[in-house]
């Protein structure tokens, strides 16, 4: 059922797309976009726990998690509270999420952020680098075609690609990216099992080592989902991994801004 739901989510995405070409359409000639630094350089840059928050209205799993946002201050107090960069929902039928969304979130802030989405068309892409996001998430397991592909086609459009895997056999496709010259800056490692929509932090306490290994310090690797509390970025930290996406616990807090920084271990 839970990988029925995965697929259900991707092939709406799918036959939404024509919004997105409207949406594409309206923007004309808009493009925001400053000097602020992809997420691997900020991550790199930071002395501290590099913590991702995320602005995500809702999820299949959890429902609204919060209601009335006013973006553009939601995402200042994320910055204000330390947080390296913003993930920013964008997938409109299961997480509330809209490209309105991004568009403020950069427009009102100097840090790093991400569209997140089921990245499924070239025009997402396009939408992204248009609207001044640093980075776009590609989930690994679902691009039809080829993710080199879909990687080049982020490149093309100034956007650093945030690849995100789930199980250790993807590692072999990151692999295959490094053998043709597209190098990862930074991998994502999702701790919510596609298959069952189970989170277990283990699986970045088995992927993110083996990541490491394989491609060195050069490469950034985050772990993402499930990280409540400071004391689950402790249980993690051995991995390896140099930052942590944070959603549903920040976006559940009475305080964003005391949330992340009890994250950071600053408080």
């Amino acid at each position: 059922m839970a990988l029925n739901k995965i697929n259900e989510i991707v092939e709406k995405r799918k036959h939404s797309l024509t919004e997105d070409i409207k949406y594409k359409i309206s923007l004309n000639s808009h493009v925001f976009r400053d000097n602020r630094s992809y997420l691997s350089k900020a991550i790199k840059d930071n002395s501290g726990i590099s913590i991702i928050s995320e602005i995500k209205p809702a999820s299949p799993t959890l429902g609204d998690i919060r209601k009335n946002i006013d973006i553009k201050e939601l995402a200042k107090e994320m910055e204000r509270a330390g947080a390296v960069g913003l993930s920013i929902l964008t997938e409109p039928n299961y997480f509330n999420g809209s490209y309105e969304n991004l568009k403020l979130a950069v427009e009102s802030t100097k840090i790093p952020c991400i569209m997140k989405d089921f990245v499924v068309d070239s025009v997402q892409c396009f939408i992204a680098y248009q609207l001044g996001a640093t980075n776009i998430l590609i989930i690994n397991s679902i691009v039809d075609q080829r993710v080199e592909d879909m990687v080049s086609t982020a490149i093309e459009y100034r956007l650093e690609p945030l690849i995100e895997i789930h199980d250790v056999e993807e590692i072999e496709d990151i692999k295959n990216l490094v053998d043709i010259g597209l190098v990862p800056m930074i991998i994502g490692v999702n701790n919510r099992n596609l298959k069952t929509l189970e989170i277990d932090l283990n699986t970045s306490n088995v992927i993110i080592p083996k990541l490491k290994q394989e491609f060195g310090d050069e490469v950034v690797v985050i772990s993402e989902s499930g990280i409540q509390s400071y004391e689950d970025i402790q249980y993690l930290q051995p991995t390896g991994a140099d930052g942590y996406l944070i959603g549903s616990s920040i976006m559940k807090s009475d305080s964003i801004y005391d949330k992340i920084l009890s994250l950071r271990g600053v408080k």
